[in-house]
């Protein structure tokens, strides 16, 4: 949201009437109430808020390198909002970025906004679901990370017979954009990750989807039971990939574990690419009950994840340092 234009000497002549009077009416300026054509109230701007107090689900961090900050976005359907931070330690909320019109075929959930920047553009990747058809990951387009973004395309880039989510994007070594995604327990039971290639416009998808793996690849899951749905499977959520200096391959990705919390595991490639073959980790890579991470660098390179943690309702944002040591993720 931009500041109010409301300034000291702009009150220097008027009474305390009317002060208390322009305030009622949101913080027009002086100078542009008194024009008197029809200029709109400018809003107020809202405190930042602390990462402590920071309460959302699915966030990604993106370190945006033209500008020096650091932005995440937030669920607020049928929108989504954006917050944006110099220092990782406060938060400035930059109001709706997207918001979805009528003729958008997304009307449901609105999960997991990740934000890449690619080819001069930057790009949020959203899980929607429509009325008359499945749940699948969109593309959106702006010219800057504070949006406004519009659709690539008004529809889903994932597959869409399947039901899918949480749809990354990843751009390996020869530069060819690649879409990760997972495919719903819900469906398949055994819950799977895909990736599939993509135009190098991000319009479109190139040739079937690959099978990366299936969550029971993992010794560290647990299958959960839905009682509303009567039925029992293995989630995969949340697929990231980043490239380590050695050129091979780390993945998170996120589940519940043995003793019923949520949490991310890690499972490698040795041959540096998408397609694999995927080792996993044996042990998750946390215990507090969080995930749906991702990896980013920040202003002094250091190789940060950021997740939500509790997993219950609204989590709160969680950033910590990582290390790699003997070719193994690990959470400081």
């Amino acid at each position: 949201m931009h500041e109010s234009n409301i300034t000291k000497s702009g009150f220097q002549w008027l009474g305390w009437g009317m002060f208390l009077l322009s305030l009622l009416f949101n913080g027009w300026a002086c100078s542009g109430a008194g024009k008197g054509r029809g200029s709109a109230p400018v809003a107020v701007q809202q405190p930042p808020v602390a990462t402590s107090a920071m309460r959302l689900r699915d966030p990604f961090i993106l370190h945006d390198r033209h500008s020096g900050n650091y932005y995440t976005y937030v669920n607020n359907r049928p929108s989504i909002k954006a917050y944006r931070s110099s220092d990782l330690e406060h938060w400035e909320p930059m109001g709706n970025v997207f918001t979805a019109d009528s003729n958008f075929w997304g009307k449901q959930d609105f999960w997991a906004p990740d934000c890449y920047y690619y080819k001069g553009k930057y790009y949020l990747f959203v899980t929607f679901s429509g009325s008359d058809r499945m749940r699948g990951t969109s593309i959106l387009v702006a010219d800057a990370p504070d949006g406004p973004f519009r659709p690539l395309a008004n529809g889903p880039v994932t597959p869409r017979n399947w039901m899918c989510l949480d749809a990354a994007l990843y751009i390996d070594k020869d530069a060819t954009p690649w879409i990760l995604f997972s495919r719903e327990w819900l469906e398949v039971t055994d819950g799977e990750i895909y990736a599939q290639r993509m135009s190098r416009n991000l319009r479109n998808t190139v040739g079937a989807p690959v099978l990366l793996f299936k969550a029971s690849a993992a010794s560290w899951v647990k299958a959960i039971y839905s009682k509303e749905l009567n039925k029992k499977g293995i989630i995969t959520d949340a697929p990231f990939i980043h490239r380590m200096n050695n050129g091979r391959l780390v993945m998170l990705w996120s589940s519940f574990d043995k003793n019923g919390k949520y949490a991310m595991g890690a499972a490698y490639a040795s041959s540096g690419k998408v397609t694999g073959p995927w080792l996993q980790s044996d042990a998750t890579l946390n215990n507090d009950d969080g995930g749906h991470g991702m990896l980013f660098y920040d202003k002094a390179g250091q190789l940060k994840i950021s997740y939500h943690a509790p997993n219950a309702g609204l989590g709160r944002l969680v950033i910590r340092n990582v290390t790699i040591e003997k070719e193994r993720l690990a959470l400081q």
